[in-house]
């Protein structure tokens, strides 16, 4: 039987032998990575029969890291036997292409939907070109370089240790009121860098800073997996122009240094889909993208038929269409009407600032690549508008999912929502082969009679919650 055993210092230096076999270019299974997001994540660790795996949460479920060691077939079994006693998903996350091809051809694994979100793809880069910058290509960077010199001198660039915790804290406070309007994730990114800074030594991490006048202006914290140099922390202060040119080739030339040879690659990681970090790390030159798919196993969303269209009374379920842009924009906005729903789009890391018409219809086509949700459109029409959604999502491997629906403000009140329910409930059992449960907040009376009215029963409730089940 595996046990996760949930994060702390000591199990994540325990598993930094298996980390450092990583063979994959993604940066979610290195040290700093793990370090860093273990508490958004409820990062835990399994070691089984000197084979190694991470159970952590991407969006609302569970997902584990493909097995490294000296039995990751073994373990696989093992995987999926969890998944199921513990009503759970079999999900599998940054996987790189190599793993997804092991998984493809794993006749245990089939089927399996998978799909990457550009977002969270990782910047691969030459560590060569990354210390040197030669060439045409790199005459931006190398013409900011010199002007920084011309400013401030020749860039002074050291490791750093624990004694320049105050500095490194003093530059970070700059930083932040440098960036007042920044998103809940680069807020959230700053504190797990401050997090990191005070605990880089002890995973074996290493960092640098550039000194002018004895204060930092740019630093950068970073790991080494196999021949692959990963940059989780590069900050630099907007007033130091060239800062961050500097701090990167500078950071790549000092490990060199201190190897005494050079890597093979630079891996900076995503760029979240920020508009300007997107352009900042493509005119760095990238040799590659490195991909994180997330894979689900045996996802019933295999089984929905994209061209379905399901009419049932006065409402019709269709697929999400891009015409739907507009229409599910303002679904996803509506914080007032999404509180019932228990979203609130501003407070989602995962939703780039700001959004437009592509911003939900670009996620929700993930999911559904993924196997993690098959979302409906709500319509008076086959053609019509969309005036709400129905979502299965929250499958398990013993064959359960959930069902929430969700209808505009201007068309509720008029059984919409409960005609939308039921159709999606009975498409749910009679075509994905699932049992379906639901939940409803407490104050939620609407959703409540909503649910009741298609068989579910109330089976139990939380501090929050009803939840029902139907035969």
């Amino acid at each position: 039987m595996l046990n996760f055993e949930p994060f702390s210092i000591d199990a994540l230096i325990r598993a930094l032998p298996f980390v450092k076999k990583n063979q994959s270019l993604c940066s979610d299974l290195s040290a700093g990575y793990l370090f860093m997001w273990h508490e958004d994540t409820d990062a835990r660790f399994c070691v089984w029969n000197d084979t190694f795996s991470v159970r952590e949460n991407v969006g609302e479920q569970p997902a584990f890291s493909y097995p490294i060691g000296a039995d990751p077939s073994g373990m696989i079994d093992e995987l999926k036997k969890y998944a199921y006693d513990n009503r759970l998903p079999l999900r599998f996350f940054a996987v790189d292409d190599n793993t997804l091809e092991k998984i493809l051809g794993d006749e245990r694994l089939r089927p399996a939907a998978f799909g990457y979100d550009r977002r969270w793809s990782d910047y691969i880069y030459s560590f060569e070109e990354a210390a040197t910058f030669k060439g045409k290509k790199y005459a931006g960077q190398r013409n900011h370089i010199n002007k920084f010199r011309r400013l401030y001198g020749d860039p002074l660039v050291r490791f750093l240790s624990a004694d320049d915790r105050a500095k490194v804290s003093e530059m970070l406070d700059e930083y932040e009121k440098e960036h007042p309007d920044g998103q809940k994730l680069e807020k959230l990114e700053l504190i797990r860098t401050k997090e990191l800074f005070d605990t880089f030594g002890a995973l074996g991490l290493f960092s640098a800073g550039i000194f002018i006048e004895g204060k930092i202006a740019a630093f950068s914290i970073g790991e080494i997996v196999g021949d692959t140099l990963l940059i989780h922390v590069e900050k630099a202060l907007k007033r130091y122009e060239g800062a961050y040119p500097a701090m990167y080739s500078g950071f790549v030339r000092l490990i060199e240094e201190r190897l005494n040879r050079q890597l093979r690659l630079v891996n900076r990681e995503d760029d979240s889909g920020d508009p300007g970090i997107r352009t900042s790390k493509t005119q760095y030159h990238p040799v590659r993208l490195a991909h994180k798919y997330l894979v689900h196993v045996n996802s019933p969303a295999i089984r929905s038929d994209p061209a379905v269209a399901i009419s049932s009374g006065n409402i019709v379920l269709t697929r999400i269409r891009e015409s739907d842009k507009p229409a599910y924009l303002k679904l996803n906005t509506d914080v007032a009407n999404n509180r019932y729903w228990g979203y609130d789009y501003r407070e989602d890391v995962s939703v780039s600032l700001p959004v437009d018409e592509n911003t939900f219809y670009d996620l929700v086509e993930y999911d559904m690549r993924a196997g993690d949700s098959v979302n409906f459109a709500v319509r008076l029409s086959e053609n019509g508008e969309m005036i709400g959604e129905a979502v299965l999502w929250n499958f398990t491997s013993d064959g359960f999912a959930e069902l929430g629906c969700r209808i505009l403000p201007e068309y509720q009140g008029k059984g919409y929502g409960r005609s939308a329910f039921g159709a999606a409930a009975d498409y749910a059992v009679r075509s994905l082969n699932v049992k379906v449960y639901a939940r409803c907040y407490k104050n939620n009376a609407p959703s409540y009679r909503m649910i009741a009215a298609n068989g579910f029963t109330p089976v139990r409730g939380d501090d929050d919650f009803y939840y029902f089940e139907r035969e």
